[in-house]
């Protein structure tokens, strides 16, 4: 797993930046920004999998990956790409965890057969 933090290289009155994680898994990446962050925007890349897989991201600093309750799940359909975008943003004030799964719930499930990536706006 992979991630790479960069700037937007857009003057707006939030500070928005990019953050990409290559290769998300159902082991989860745990508050990665370190910090209470407002999503703006998901890039889920599904494609290169055969089978639906669920992005599961937690308002936690280190959810307990298959019991904890997810804050938000995205069903992505199997070789395909799916782009949310939420006008207002979804605050997350504990943390920003992730994680990419073949179950949907908070099962943690099998990972996905092969790279899923996931971009996303926040700020």
């Amino acid at each position: 797993m992979a991630i790479a933090v960069k700037s937007s290289g857009v003057t707006s009155p939030f500070s928005a930046r990019g953050v990409e994680v290559t290769d998300l898994e159902n082991t989860g990446l745990n508050d990665f920004l370190s910090t209470s962050t407002t999503v703006y925007t998901f890039d889920l890349d599904n494609a290169a999998n055969g089978a639906v897989t669920y992005f599961k991201l937690y308002d936690s600093a280190s959810p307990t990956y298959g019991t904890t309750e997810p804050s938000l799940m995205i069903k992505v359909a199997a070789s395909t790409r799916a782009v949310w975008s939420i006008a207002q943003g979804l605050k997350l004030s504990t943390g920003l965890s992730v994680m990419a799964s073949t179950v949907d719930g908070p099962a943690a499930g099998s990972s996905p057969g092969s790279n899923f990536n996931c971009s996303m706006v926040v700020s």
